[in-house]
């Protein structure tokens, strides 16, 4: 089965998804910006190909109301 590696990547303050060397956005947040990969790998996986999506949020600032949170 043929596979796709949709990627989410913050590049120069912007949310974009890559595919195949391409950039698609920008999004105005990392959700956003997954909701719209998650999109199109689920169309992808309908015409026949094996899907993934890669988040590489990597030094991004929290979303909104998300916190670090211990463990204990």
């Amino acid at each position: 089965m043929p596979q796709v590696n949709y990627t989410v990547d913050l590049i120069d303050g912007v949310w974009t998804v890559g595919l195949n060397g391409k950039r698609f956005g920008p999004y105005s947040s990392l959700d956003t910006a997954i909701a719209a990969a998650s999109g199109a790998a689920h169309k992808a996986e309908a015409q026949g190909y094996e899907a993934m999506v890669t988040v590489n949020s990597e030094g991004a600032a929290p979303a909104a109301g998300e916190t670090d949170r211990d463990a204990a």
